[in-house]
């Protein structure tokens, strides 16, 4: 399955930065409420969700992605005194909420013939569903 569209993604992830500040201590419309919404939206600019993900062309970056403390992370690293140069914009650390238990590999032969396989345990011993008659044929 594909990984769903960024929008609603960027969306969780900008409210979950935004609860961190007293956003009606600032007023609606204010200097610093707009410095911090704007700080909020640099997510859209940040590894790995600041990629046009397609299937297939990148790790899906949703694990993790709508933790709080991910969302503290960044809202840590909002200024509302400074607008922060472009070159200064990083990823938030979605470690240690990304999974280690999906791995990704692709191969693609001297005739360009490719594949691409995602292995997933979706927990540490994985989901106990075997399709069909599938078990180990060593």
């Amino acid at each position: 399955m594909p990984p769903p569209s960024s929008g609603g993604i960027h969306i969780v992830q900008i409210l979950n930065i935004l609860e961190n500040f007293d956003m009606q201590k600032y007023g609606f419309g204010s200097a610093d409420a707009m410095q911090i919404m704007a700080g909020s939206g640099e997510i859209r600019l940040r590894r790995p969700l600041g990629i046009s993900w397609r299937s297939g062309f990148c790790e899906s970056p949703v694990a993790g992605a709508d933790h709080k403390a991910y969302a503290k992370s960044i809202a840590d690293q909002i200024d509302i005194n400074k607008a922060k140069p472009s070159s200064e914009i990083r990823p938030g650390k979605l470690a240690p909420y990304e999974s280690n238990q999906t791995t990704h590999y692709s191969v693609v032969d001297k005739d360009g013939n490719a594949v691409a396989v995602t292995y997933t345990l979706n927990t540490t011993f994985g989901t106990g569903i075997v399709a069909g008659r599938e078990r180990y044929s060593a």
